[in-house]
């Protein structure tokens, strides 16, 4: 059994390993209407998935009041809490971790998502048992910060020359440069190939299993 070319491979959720972006646009969307604000452009909050929730909201409604903002996060929890199970693993998420797995590649999230909401996801999809470290924006920085990547390295003892980060916006990638480890970007989630190439990965793929492939050379 050949060794993998990292020790320690975290992933980005939303985008990475589950497509949920959609729901995530319609979450913001909804939320503002409910609050009685406009909603920006669906392409304009594509841009920010990958940031936790506050973060997020402060980049896409940055004139509204701290009390009005709260009521937009509170709508936005409701409604992605109640259509969260609608999400699914891109092709081959489960097969490839399943690989990394079986090769010894140590696994770790890194995930904009409450912790509520990776709980969720983590059992919905059956990939708990995989991961030997989960972080998110409850427990660190958000996103772009490298507070979720130290900390996931400090829980496992792994040197950051020895980990990656695989994720599919500029924040995931940014995330590693900041914690000083390689990243890889993959190209069917929220954020343009250009724009990921533009933050220097060391490989861009299209699908997860070329991401695999290139971890188990």
């Amino acid at each position: 059994m050949k060794s993998p070319r990292f020790d320690l491979v975290i992933l980005d959720w939303d985008g990475t390993v589950a497509d949920s972006t959609g729901i995530i646009i319609d979450a913001v969307i909804s939320a503002a209407k409910s609050a009685g604000v406009t909603a920006p452009p669906r392409e304009i909050i594509l841009k920010t998935i990958g940031l936790g929730l506050n973060q997020l909201l402060l980049n896409l409604f940055p004139h509204l009041s701290s009390e009005l903002r709260e009521k937009v996060a509170e709508g936005y929890r409701s409604h992605y809490h109640v259509n969260e199970g609608n999400s699914y693993l891109f092709d081959g998420v489960k097969e490839g971790i399943e690989r990394l797995y079986r090769h010894r590649c140590k696994l770790a999230v890194a995930t904009g998502k409450s912790r509520k909401g990776l709980n969720f996801a983590l059992q919905d999809t059956d990939l708990n048992r995989f991961f030997l470290s989960t972080k998110t924006v409850d427990e660190c920085f958000s996103k772009p910060h490298p507070h979720m990547v130290e900390a996931i390295l400090e829980e496992t003892q792994i040197p950051a020359d020895c980990a990656v980060i695989v994720g599919d916006t500029h924040y995931d990638l940014e995330m590693g440069k900041n914690a000083h480890i390689q990243t890889i970007a993959v190209t069917y989630g929220a954020h343009p190939k250009d724009l990921l190439i533009s933050f220097e990965p060391l490989a861009c793929f299209d699908s997860f299993k070329e991401v695999v492939d290139f971890l188990l050379p």
